[in-house]
């Protein structure tokens, strides 16, 4: 007889998504061995432990927590925990080979939960003591661009004028620094505001409700420019990461002036085109432009059904919780399931603070124990509501 857990493909499946790689671990600065995961007190060090082999463990535990509770039960969906590698690279080499079309017809995904999103404290005004638990439903698409300027220019610092590569390369670098950003109020930014401003309340609270109402219009860029966790949901950002020349010595004028931009844009699909577009309309024509490398463009995923099983497995754990969709300023894995019009969703069932975020992709990573237990109770619900259909809101 059949195991009530094999693989059926004729069957929709939910798909927990994990990716097993991570950022290299420079062990200076740690006090541990990155690589051993060591356990001090209530909390758990290593690198990865955030990002996110934790949560993987979570999945993992969740998994094997239903099939003891589950298992006379006929089930109506598969249950699949996918764990890629490569997200740390731009996912190339691993959720862009699921998603490829072959892949899906085997795994018929009805929806992915992967990273992003998360609980945080503070993040009300006037009322920081407010858990919200924020569930990504979109993504910024992720862009790299080199901007590069070669100009035959005189090669002695004493006599070389005003068009050399780094002088042309810094005034188009000022050009876009100074450009000011387009506030963009999409469905996906309305949802987030008017959650916020239902929790906060009051005059400030009324106003994020109805961000998108016209008569508020002339008060939209000194609010945004005052929140930088507002000003992410509703603009594309560029950062200015690195600027090289070759190698010389310091009377040599170099000829080539080169800078790199890691831009994230917001994810609609004219983002990409109007972002090049202002690019080429305000640098120096001798400036070249390259695409590196960018992330598949994908639209939001309506917060569903999925979202509010979710939600429901969150306050499951943390009753007195808000769960908020909103958009998530990174970029991972669940870009390419949102190309592909699979819904996907990223959340950290457990509440982060400060020096744990900071902690990801630097030295010490680390994750309290306690938030281990409360993500595996978290996707131990969120599994079962699966069985038990929980209603929508």
């Amino acid at each position: 007889m059949a195991s009530a857990f094999a693989f059926d493909k004729t069957k929709k499946t939910v798909v927990l998504l994990n990716h097993l790689d991570v950022v290299p671990a420079n062990e200076e600065g740690w006090k541990y061995q990155p690589f051993e995961g060591t356990i001090l007190n209530d909390t758990l060090y290593g690198r990865g432990v955030l990002d996110m082999k934790g949560l993987a463990i979570m999945q993992l535990y969740a998994l094997k927590s239903l099939r003891a509770k589950a298992d006379s039960t006929v089930l109506k969906y598969n249950f699949v925990m996918l764990c890629v590698s490569g997200e740390e690279s731009g996912g190339h080499n691993g959720a862009a080979l699921i998603t490829e079309p072959a892949m899906l017809r085997v795994l018929n995904p009805l929806v992915v939960f992967g990273e992003g999103g998360g609980g945080l404290t503070h993040v009300v005004p006037g009322k920081p003591e407010e858990l919200c638990f924020f569930v990504s439903n979109a993504e910024k698409k992720c862009l790299w661009i080199k901007l590069e300027a070669r100009v035959k220019s005189r090669g002695h610092g004493s006599a070389a004028g005003e068009k050399t590569a780094n002088k042309i390369l810094l005034r188009a670098i000022n050009k876009i620094e100074n450009t000011e950003r387009r506030i963009i109020i999409d469905h996906s930014a309305k949802r987030s505001f008017r959650e916020l401003g239902k929790i906060m309340g009051g005059t400030r609270g009324f106003v994020l409700k109805h961000f998108d109402w016209w008569v508020f219009k002339p008060f939209r860029k000194q609010i945004v420019k005052s929140n930088e966790a507002l000003k992410v949901l509703v603009s594309n950002s560029y950062e200015l990461t690195r600027l090289d020349n070759p190698k010389g010595p310091v009377n040599q004028v170099s000829q080539l002036a080169a800078a790199y931009y890691d831009c994230r844009l917001l994810p609609h699909r004219s983002e990409k085109p109007f972002f090049m577009k202002l690019l080429f309309r305000i640098i120096d024509p001798r400036i070249r432009i390259t695409v590196l490398d960018e992330s598949p463009t994908a639209e939001a995923s309506i917060a569903d059904e999925n979202f509010d099983k979710a939600s429901a497995a969150i306050q499951s754990v943390f009753p007195k919780a808000h769960v908020i969709p909103v958009l998530f300023p990174a970029t991972t894995d669940n870009s390419y399931f949102r190309s592909v019009n699979i819904p996907a969703f990223g959340f950290l069932p457990f509440e982060l603070n400060e020096s744990m975020m900071e902690s990801v992709h630097a030295a010490n990573e680390k994750i309290p124990l306690k938030a281990l237990d409360q993500g595996i109770h978290v996707y131990e619900t969120l599994l079962l509501n699966y069985i038990q259909n929980t209603p929508r809101k």
